[in-house]
């Protein structure tokens, strides 16, 4: 008895409209701007940019750290390419959000001011 090999089946791939959309996106794009532009500039053009959602500028390896949402990859895709076409900027990194961690900032705690000396450490007693 000889052992029958499965007959070879071509894989064709599916026409992109047929493609199911993968549902809402969201991302978070790390932006660095180069010296010479302004950042108002810069913030002038995230406003015409329907799927950022918000901007943080920030202090060190980038400059904005921006939280991005669309419809699909897509959509996705279009926005970081409107990024790019931006003078004058970077897109250091993009990475998908899978989700938030619930119960966070819920807790109002008291921050010391910084200017302030903490008081003196009580000895433990035995």
């Amino acid at each position: 008895m000889t052992a029958r090999l499965p007959r070879r089946r071509t894989v064709r791939p599916v026409p992109a409209p047929a493609q199911p959309a993968c549902g809402p996106v969201q991302a978070i794009a790390q932006v660095r701007l180069a010296p010479h532009l302004p950042r108002e500039v810069f913030e002038q053009n995230l406003r015409a940019i329907a799927a950022v959602r918000s901007a943080l500028h920030v202090i060190g390896d980038i400059d904005y750290e921006l939280r991005l949402a669309c419809r699909d990859l897509a959509g996705l895709g279009a926005a970081l390419t409107s990024l790019r076409h931006c003078p004058g900027t970077e897109v250091v990194s993009t990475a998908l959000v899978l989700g938030e961690v619930e119960g966070l900032g819920q807790r109002v705690r008291s921050i010391p001011d910084w200017g302030t000396v903490p008081p003196p450490r009580q000895p433990r007693s035995a």
